[in-house]
């Protein structure tokens, strides 16, 4: 009896994960560029974006590799993960990036990992911060605004 590996979900996500990342790093170095004298608005997205392919590529190596397993399963961790991410793309049409990124912040910190509302709060204003102050007014990258932030602004 021959033992064909089939394409499954856990070969598709790598290889959905590396077009998006290459997409991404091809775009932020023709639209945005990378570095003129300092960091130009594409030079995070393109950072994350060569993270997600190498993690791509070395995810669907240990799938293409891994025989024992035919059948796709997964555990819950992985699929509040899977959810979690579809909630952000979703939500980031609706209302845009950053409030997006927060609500998942607050949702995971309390429902996940039962943080407690102080600890919950500070983290919130460390990442608010981090964001606005980094990424927006330092680096000048724009966050997709979201239907909503495109009718109020």
């Amino acid at each position: 009896m021959e033992n064909k590996k089939k394409f499954n979900l856990r070969t598709l996500i790598p290889l959905a994960t590396a077009i998006v990342a290459l997409v991404f790093i091809v775009v932020g170095l023709k639209d945005y560029g990378f570095w003129k004298n300092q960091p130009t608005p594409g030079f995070f997205p393109i950072i994350i974006a060569v993270v997600l392919l190498a993690s791509s590529i070395a995810c669907f190596i240990q799938v293409a590799r891994d025989k024992d397993s035919p059948e796709v399963k997964y555990n819950r961790n992985e699929l509040m993960v899977m959810l979690g991410a579809a909630g952000i793309i979703l939500c980031t049409f609706l209302i845009g990036l950053v409030p997006s990124c927060l609500i998942y912040i607050l949702l995971w910190l309390k429902f996940v990992e039962k943080a407690p509302w102080k600890v919950i709060i500070i983290i919130e204003i460390i990442m608010a911060a981090i964001i606005l102050g980094v990424f927006t007014a330092w680096l000048q990258i724009r966050f997709p605004m979201g239907l909503l932030g495109d009718m109020i602004f």
